[in-house]
């Protein structure tokens, strides 16, 4: 099957930046040194050696404290440590809480969504944090260029979470838009959607009604969802997740109108690469693949090979700067019959 993914200057690139690239370089420094704190203090005994996924931790953990980015051509040179401030939080908050994840007095899931781990959670995934931003804007050029070159009003977002894409999207809105727009934001998580809904209700403009509600992408139905009955569907960094890819790349475009497209951002994570992202997310379930290739994050190739299998013709966009780590990809809604 030939590449067909390719970069995107607009989209991509102009996020995935030198700032970017060198606070990446900070984040994966201030995580390989966590790591080999983590190993450290790391009682072997203490870890079931029957529970595939804390010995998968176990195993990332090595890997990352021996692990080495490229060197960057200039030495690490961050405009504001603010602004990548969030990861390293977040990060240092998962690192307090391996120990009781990895002997199972814990689940990662009440260490990072309680108390003070749903905040740092939380400002995780907002375009302030420089480490997050290129998803949330990379997804919101390309639906803002798919509503002015094709039209529509109606836009559903999928795996919402806490909302910073939608944020975004909403703060980048364009003004030369007019007409009334429907934008539905869901989530699987009843919980999740009651802090977009809180956060964002009452803030957007007359013309765009917002509307929440619960919708879980694994399933095959639609959920009170009519096929063929939106212009944009919208999923930021949530598909990697999903229990078949393929499937659910189908269902979503089934939501389309003639004339829509399907718009994802992901992060990546090429085969043999480490991520910063990682030492958070392995604290939550992984899917079964993760465990083969070592890595819950996806390359652009094998993204392109889910399109493939969904047989969706999909453009894969990817940055040109540094290790691939920035996807956007766009597929046109399914010809009318």
């Amino acid at each position: 099957m030939p590449d067909r993914t390719r970069p995107a200057t607009g989209h991509v690139d102009a996020y995935v930046d030198e700032a970017y690239l060198d606070a990446c370089a900070d984040a994966w420094q201030v995580t390989s040194e966590l790591a080999q704190s983590i190993l450290d203090a790391l009682d072997p005994d203490a870890v079931d050696p029957t529970d595939d996924h804390r010995r998968h931790c176990v195993d990332w953990l090595r890997r990352a404290a021996d692990y080495r980015m490229l060197p960057r051509p200039a030495p690490v040179a961050i405009p504001s440590a603010e602004a990548h401030a969030p990861t390293v939080e977040l990060l240092r908050h998962a690192a307090g809480a391996y120990p009781r994840f990895l002997d199972g007095t814990s689940s990662g899931r009440s260490i990072l969504l309680a108390g003070r781990g749903m905040r740092l959670w939380n400002g995780y995934f907002q375009s302030p944090n420089l480490l997050y931003r290129p998803l949330n804007a990379a997804a919101a050029a390309a639906v803002n260029h798919t509503l002015r070159t094709g039209g529509g009003t109606r836009i559903l977002e999928v795996g919402a979470g806490t909302g910073g894409a939608t944020a975004h999207l909403l703060a980048q809105w364009p003004d030369d838009l007019s007409g009334d727009y429907d934008y539905t934001v869901t989530d699987m998580s009843a919980s999740l959607l009651v802090g977009a809904r809180r956060t964002h209700s009452g803030r957007t403009p007359s013309h765009l009604r917002l509307e929440f509600r619960r919708f879980d992408f694994d399933l095959a139905d639609g959920q009170g969802l009519a096929p063929g009955s939106y212009d944009v569907v919208l999923a930021v960094n949530a598909l990697h997740i999903a229990t078949d890819i393929s499937s659910t790349l189908r269902n979503l475009r089934s939501l389309l109108r003639p004339g829509g497209a399907l718009v994802l951002s992901e992060s990546l994570c090429a085969a043999g690469d480490l991520v910063h992202q990682e030492f958070i997310f392995n604290l939550l379930p992984l899917r079964a693949d993760a465990f083969r290739r070592g890595s819950r994050f996806s390359a652009a190739a094998d993204w392109q090979d889910h399109f493939d299998a969904a047989g969706i013709d999909a453009e894969i966009q990817v940055n040109t700067s540094g290790p691939e780590l920035v996807m956007v990809a766009v597929a046109a809604a399914e010809a009318a019959p």
